[in-house]
Formats: structure tokens, C-alpha cells, sequence
């Protein structure tokens, strides 16, 4: 993959960008059992919540994820771009568009067919020896040619395995920082509502302390889920303790996408937050 062909597909495309957020559901079960479906979608082909460009809203508030970024070709030894974290992200051309910027992007997925596509897509994977394992946890890495004007080769991780799992002291036995910046799109509105404690807290002890998350959510009637519903409330509720919470915006996707209305909906939204995690202490 390249930035030209990630480049190709027009942010025009922004209509599909809420179709098929039923990407993952976890639960309190093992691992297995929770991952079981998202197995069987992979396995079937059944990926649709994939977008063929980068999501437009992530592009849209690059700047306040991610804050002033050094150049690739800056002489500054110190001179590194955010560490980007994508829970739940299956192969989604998002972290391949990161990290073919330079930034350090790590995705978390449970699939390993999921994993496969990600770095097949990406580049060339390495083999590591002796592996990057924590329990059931596995670091892979795929690289690829840079952006234009860098010698340096263009980086990808994965972790394969279940999100729920990457405690503070897994990712530090996989050799992972504290993040900087994540994009959670698709991932909490597919998990269980009793199981969103869980992931709030799994989520925030990976982020370093002033990190940033793009949270994007949906509202809607019609049907429980997933997505389900994640009303501003429920977010502040999940988040406060952890991070501040600031909305950005909330868009009506009824007209854009008419499908919701097969599924009972009369009234289908989508709404962004910038959530920044608190100092510790």
C-alpha cells in the first residue's frame, strides 16, 4: 500500500462511514467465546464495516489528535511522530495511512485472518525470534517503504489478541509505550454495554498521561445493537474519571444512509468526541 493509492479514494465516500458498526462484541467470557462471531465474519468474508479510505473524520480532526507533528525529515533526533493505538481495529487503511506518515501505530484485533489481511496489505511482515508473546497476546510487524524523502521504512504492529487482555504490564512485556493518540471508531459501540467498563479502563491504562482518543459514536433508535447506542451521557459517565471529555460534532446519517430504516431506525446519528486522559495525580 501507498499514501498515492490511499490518496486515490475521495473523502467523497464519507456517506459509507457509518455502515457496518457491528465490528466486535465482547463480553465476559474467555476469549475465544467472546471473539467466536468475529471469527465466523471473517472466515465468511463479512467485513463491510471497512472503509476503502481513510474515515474522514479522522482526517478532519487530525490536528486535534495529534497536536503539532515534526517532519519526517526533521535532524532532530528526538524528532519522532505520535504513538497511535487502534483498539479493535481489524485491517481498517487507517493505521497503513498513519503509519506510512511515520507515525508508530499499533493495532489491537482478535481475528488472526483480520491480522493477516492488515499486514498483507501493508508490507513485507518480520519474523521475530524469539516472538513477542505475553499470554495470549502476539506482536507482529510489517514494513514497508517510507514517505517520499525518508530512508526510513515504514512500520506497522499488530497485536493479536483479545483487547481485554493488554493490561499496562502485558503491553510492557510486548515492548509497547504508553500511547500518545487513538482512534476508537467501530470498537467501544460494539461492545456489550456491561462489558464497556471493561474496555474504558483496559483503554485508559494504555494512554499516556494528556494522550488523546477520537471517539466516534452513534445514537439511534429501532434496535439495541450492535452498534448500540452511546448517548453523550454514557460517555461522559464511561470517561470523566479517566479523561475530559470534549464534543466536536454530531452529524444526522438518516439521509446518507437510508439502510438504518430497514432496521427500525427513525433516527440514526453520529457524533465525534476528543477525550484527553487526565495527569496522573
Amino acid at each position: 500500500m501507498s499514501l498515492p493509492r490511499l490518496r486515490a479514494a475521495s473523502c467523497a465516500a464519507a456517506a459509507a462511514a457509518a455502515i457496518g458498526y457491528g465490528a466486535y462484541t465482547l463480553s465476559a467470557a474467555p476469549g475465544p467465546d467472546r471473539l467466536e462471531r468475529w471469527h465466523a465474519k471473517w472466515a465468511s468474508k463479512q467485513t463491510r464495516w471497512h472503509l476503502q479510505q481513510e474515515h474522514p473524520l479522522l482526517v478532519r480532526y487530525r490536528a486535534d489528535l495529534f497536536g503539532p507533528q515534526p517532519r519526517h525529515d526533521s535532524p532532530s533526533p528526538k524528532a519522532t511522530r505520535s504513538n497511535v493505538l487502534f483498539p479493535l481495529c481489524g485491517a481498517s487503511v487507517d493505521l497503513a495511512a498513519l503509519a506510512l506518515r511515520g507515525y508508530r501505530v499499533v493495532g489491537v484485533e482478535g481475528v488472526e485472518a483480520a491480522v493477516d489481511a492488515l499486514l498483507e496489505t501493508f508490507g513485507d511482515e518480520v519474523e521475530q525470534a524469539p516472538p513477542s508473546v505475553s499470554g495470549s497476546l502476539r506482536l507482529r510487524t510489517a514494513v514497508a517503504p517510507g514517505e517520499a524523502g525518508s530512508d526510513a521504512p515504514a512500520v506497522l504492529r499488530a497485536v493479536e489478541g483479545d483487547f481485554l487482555h493488554l493490561s499496562p504490564s502485558a503491553a510492557d512485556a510486548l515492548g509497547l509505550p504508553r500511547f500518545d493518540a487513538a482512534f476508537d471508531r467501530g470498537a467501544l459501540v460494539a461492545v456489550l454495554p456491561e462489558d464497556r467498563e471493561a474496555y474504558v479502563a483496559t483503554l485508559a491504562g494504555l494512554m499516556a498521561p494528556e494522550g488523546r482518543v477520537l471517539l466516534v459514536t452513534v445514537e439511534h433508535d429501532g434496535f439495541a445493537g450492535p452498534p448500540y447506542e452511546v448517548r453523550e451521557a454514557d460517555v461522559r459517565e464511561l470517561f470523566s474519571p479517566a479523561f475530559a471529555v470534549r464534543p466536536l460534532q454530531r452529524e444526522d446519517r438518516m439521509g446518507a444512509e437510508p439502510h438504518w430504516r430497514e432496521r427500525g431506525c427513525t433516527r440514526f446519528e453520529e457524533a465525534a468526541y476528543l477525550l484527553t486522559r487526565h495527569r496522573a495525580g
